[in-house]
């Protein structure tokens, strides 16, 4: 039994059921304990899962080609910022930046580039890997920008299937909402009264997602709840949120809904298992962004497949320099990692791009 876990226990023995989503949220940002704020291996070969910024730099070359067609479709402003939300080890900031810097200079000097992050250990793992260009780059609150709207581009990659959600299934016409408990020495999920019904079914409906018997869904209030603080952050740009999932017609019908654990490369569903030591994540229901983001003053402009969103800033001329050049193990292996992004099943395939726009009269931010 882990720390947590032990923590968990007390807490419903003192204030009885918890929501999953207090569960989940305690398991993964507890300050003390949680998956995402402690220090340890996440994300590559050595840890839980592959991002496609640990994959390799040609994710963080090619979005840098996105900021740039943002900054030319903005105007070119003097004061643009790149916000990336939930910037993980850094490595994509750091890519994109070093990207910037050498094909396009002039918008690297007017950048300022901006991360909100709320793991201190992540925080320190990306100052340390930024250091070599912190001149370009603070750290802030997402709430804090709303003071100061930036002009520019706000990204996520991978940032919001990580955050908590309700689960709710249907049974004969009546919804219930899950909660944690412990029964049997053992903690277990029981199916109650849920807690904010009207929240819930507006979500059901800005979420397309179809009531069916005996079938489980994620209510994402958390994520609607961090578009809105993303909107109220950004004046005049772009949105960028990366992720895997898909509309809400995509994810009805699911039996035991989407939710699901990692660790050490291991798919599980046993959220249960190694509390605080294992991720916990769900698919991203895109089209309650889009529903919730137009009451936020978001207009979609573009949602498609990662594969078909890097194809448009140049990924198959970037894999058709690398087979130009030599047969080197570098040579080979760059070129192994651009595929990753065009193999089907794999990340260019299961992912989307959701890109949203604030401001009159701004076009898609398409490389010119």
């Amino acid at each position: 039994m882990t720390p947590l876990e032990q923590m968990i226990r007390e807490r419903i023995r003192q204030q009885g059921p918890l929501t999953f989503r207090d569960f989940m949220a305690t398991a993964l940002y507890d300050p003390e304990h949680g998956y995402y704020t402690t220090p340890g291996n996440r994300i590559g070969r050595a840890g839980d899962f592959y991002t496609a910024s640990s994959v390799s730099n040609h994710f963080g070359r090619l979005l840098a080609r996105q900021v740039r067609a943002a900054w030319q479709s903005l105007d070119q402003p003097v004061d643009f910022t790149v916000v990336e939300c939930g910037a993980g080890t850094g490595h994509l900031a750091a890519d994109l930046l070093t990207e910037l810097q050498t094909s396009e200079p002039s918008c690297f000097r007017q950048l300022r580039y901006v991360i909100c992050e709320s793991s201190a250990a992540m925080r320190a793992e990306q100052a340390a890997r930024l250091a070599g260009i912190s001149a370009q780059v603070a750290w802030s609150e997402l709430e804090a920008l709303a003071d100061r709207p930036i002009t520019g581009l706000l990204l996520s990659n991978e940032l919001v299937d990580a955050l908590p959600v309700h689960r709710l299934t249907y049974r004969d016409g009546q919804c219930l909402e899950a909660f944690v408990t412990v029964s049997n020495k053992r903690l277990q999920l029981i199916w109650e009264t849920p807690t904010q019904p009207e929240a819930f079914a507006d979500y059901m409906t800005k979420g397309a997602l179809a009531l069916t018997q005996d079938t489980q869904y994620e209510v994402a209030l958390d994520a609607v709840a961090w578009l809105e603080k993303a909107a109220a952050a950004l004046a005049r740009g772009y949105l960028v949120t990366i992720d895997y999932g898909g509309t809400g017609e995509y994810l009805s019908g699911r039996p035991s809904g989407s939710l699901r654990c990692f660790s050490h490369h291991q798919l599980s569903d046993d959220v249960f298992a190694n509390i605080g030591r294992q991720d916990i994540t769900a698919d991203v229901n895109f089209s309650a962004l889009i529903n919730y983001g137009m009451a936020f003053g978001l207009q979609t402009v573009q949602l498609t497949r990662q594969t078909d969103y890097l194809i448009k800033l140049g990924l198959l001329d970037m894999l058709q320099e690398t087979t130009l050049m030599d047969d080197t193990p570098e040579s080979l292996k760059s070129r192994l990692a651009l595929k990753h992004f065009l193999v089907p099943g794999g990340f260019g395939d299961r992912f989307k791009v959701l890109v949203q726009v604030k401001g009159e009269n701004l076009p898609a931010p398409l490389p010119r």
